[in-house]
Parts: structure tokens; C-alpha cells; sequence
């Protein structure tokens, strides 16, 4: 169980960085945009086009999505649980970092500079639903593995430190859990049944009918078997309501997430007539994926171009280090 823990953990924080750096290349360009900067759909990492919103970053750079679940992670690798404070003062320091900054999410950057003026959670919470948001949630999850309970009360912890919507704070808690389950061995993809009954769970947790309502879309969209990804785009959305991205995540991790390279290239290229979030997409798909299968369901090739990827390596297990006896 220790040694497939270590690899679900390393699955998904490769998973979701990769997922990232891929989405990062194509976010908000519509297919046209895409085929002109790109030739086509993309494959693998290539360097960002003049056209992206990205192109100061270079091949196998991810976006500020990784950055905020890294700075989670660290966190509870450092710590061995999620201290508040020293949040805080990691987000503070990542503030004063601007050399390293991603294009960061509004909400991180307003309540990061609140926290650095000295402001209480109460006044630097930020009232919003954008999906960034609960990013870090991911690493809340991987930290309940062993509890859907405890990652659901995790996930909403960490995000209500920035954030006080209602709907995006649920959504963390129900990412959580989605992790958490996933990790832990209690999601099946071989069987149909199976997938109904995690969204069943995860609808089981939510405090909010939104919320409920996207998980039971997803449930008939399987239910019927869709494949084309614009009929889908079309039916949950691919921008950054948080609930947009998530619903989409989740429907291409159970329908095609078996295969690592499938989905992350599945929801990559989810940007449609008009674009979308598909960093946040392929993010939280690679996530989902990487930890299901682990990490030697990712493709080397892939692996090898990620930025980062020794560090990547050494948080993965310095974290699996301070849960594997917690």
C-alpha cells in the first residue's frame, strides 16, 4: 500500500503539472486560433506560440494553478498537517516573488497582498468562483487519502483561507473528496456502476444544490455515453466558473482516464469555438488521472520535459514521508 501510495502521490503531482503546462500552451484560443499557432490539436509539449496568453514561458512551463497546489503541498509536506499561518507567510513570500509568477488568479494575488498588509482572514477573503481557486484542494485530498470525511473538511479549510464563496469553497471540498478516493483505492473505472457510485458519493457531500446539480449533469452525460468533446464543452462549460472546469474534469477522467495520455490530451484541446480554461482543465484531468493509475502510467517523454521535475519528485515523497504514518 506504501509503495502504490508514493506512486499515486508522484502520479498526481506530475499528473497535474503536465495536465497544466499542456493546457497552458492553448488557454483562451478558440480552434482556429489553435490550428494557426499550433497547425492542429495539441499533442505534447511544444513551445508556446507568439499567440498564447503564455509567451514569455518556455517548453514544459506550468501556470500559476501548479504553483498554488505546489505551495499547498509544501505546506503539509513541511509540516505534517495545514498550518494557517505558515500558508500565510508562503503565499506572502510567493507574492514578493515576481520573477517567478505565473499570470496569477486574482484571488490569490488580492488576498496574498491583503495577508502582506496585515489584514485578518475575515478581510482578506475574496468573494469569488473562479476555479483556481480550489486548486490547492488537491493536495487536501492526497493528505485525506485514507478519509473522503477528512479530505472534504481539509479541501474546504484550505481554500476559505483565500476565498469565502460558498459555491467554490463546496467544489474544493468535493475535489477533495475526489482525490481522496481516488488515492485510496476507492474509485473503479473498470466497472460503469462503479463510476456512477463515486459521483454518487461526491454528490453525497455537497452542501450546495449548484453543485449537486453539475455532479448530476455528469452523471447523465455518462449515463448516455457522450464522446464529442464540443458537445460536451456545450453542456458543462469550459470557462472559469469554478464548476465549468470540474464537471468537465470529471467526466473525461471516468470516461477516458484509464489512459493518462487520452484524457490530459482530451481535456487540453477542450477549448472549443471560443476557448476556455484548459490549463485548469488539463490540470485537475491530470490530477485525477495521474493519481488513479500513478506514475508509471505517465508518459516518460513527458516526464522528462516538465519543469521542475526533480523537485517535483523529492516534495512527492517528502510528503508521502510526513502521511504514511499519520
Amino acid at each position: 500500500m506504501e509503495i502504490d501510495l508514493l506512486k499515486k502521490i508522484k502520479g498526481t503531482v506530475f499528473g497535474g503539472a503536465i495536465g497544466d503546462a499542456l493546457g497552458t500552451l492553448v488557454e483562451e484560443m478558440d480552434k482556429y486560433t489553435v490550428k494557426k499557432a499550433y497547425g492542429g490539436p495539441i499533442l505534447g509539449f511544444r513551445e508556446p506560440s507568439d499567440l498564447s496568453v503564455c509567451p514569455f514561458l518556455r517548453l514544459g512551463h506550468y501556470s500559476h494553478e501548479t504553483q498554488m497546489f505546489l505551495i499547498a503541498l509544501e505546506v503539509y509536506a513541511e509540516k505534517g498537517r495545514f498550518d494557517e499561518t505558515f500558508y500565510v507567510e508562503k503565499m506572502v513570500e510567493w507574492l514578493k516573488d515576481e520573477k517567478n509568477h505565473r499570470y496569477p488568479a486574482g484571488g490569490h494575488l488580492n488576498a496574498a497582498l491583503a495577508y502582506k498588509q496585515g489584514a485578518f482572514p475575515d478581510e482578506a477573503r475574496v468573494k469569488s468562483s473562479e476555479v483556481d481557486g480550489v486548486i490547492p484542494a488537491v493536495a487536501a485530498g492526497l493528505y485525506g487519502w485514507d478519509s473522503s470525511e477528512e479530505a472534504y473538511n481539509e479541501g474546504c479549510q484550505v481554500v476559505s483561507l483565500i476565498y469565502s464563496d460558498e459555491i467554490l469553497v463546496d467544489s474544493a471540498g468535493i475535489l477533495a473528496v475526489a482525490i481522496s478516493s481516488i488515492a485510496g483505492g476507492r474509485v473503479f473505472l473498470e466497472m460503469e456502476d462503479g463510476k456512477i457510485e463515486f459521483l454518487e458519493m461526491l454528490r453525497s457531500f455537497s452542501q450546495i444544490e449548484m453543485v449537486r446539480s453539475y455532479i448530476d449533469l455528469v452523471m447523465n452525460t455518462l449515463m448516455e455515453g457522450v464522446e464529442d468533446i464540443d458537445e460536451l464543452i456545450l453542456r458543462f462549460g469550459n470557462g472559469n466558473f469554478v464548476l465549468e472546469p470540474l464537471s468537465l474534469s470529471l467526466y473525461v477522467f471516468l470516461r477516458w482516464g484509464k489512459d493518462f495520455r487520452t484524457a490530459v490530451l482530451k481535456a487540453v484541446n477542450a477549448y472549443g469555438e471560443f476557448g476556455g480554461d484548459t490549463d485548469a482543465i488539463g490540470f485537475l484531468t491530470g490530477a485525477f488521472s495521474g493519481c488513479y493509475n500513478g506514475i508509471d502510467a505517465i508518459p516518460s517523454e513527458w516526464i522528462e520535459k516538465i519543469e521542475n521535475r526533480n523537485y517535483l519528485n523529492l516534495l512527492s515523497e517528502k510528503f508521502f514521508e510526513k502521511i504514511k504514518n499519520g
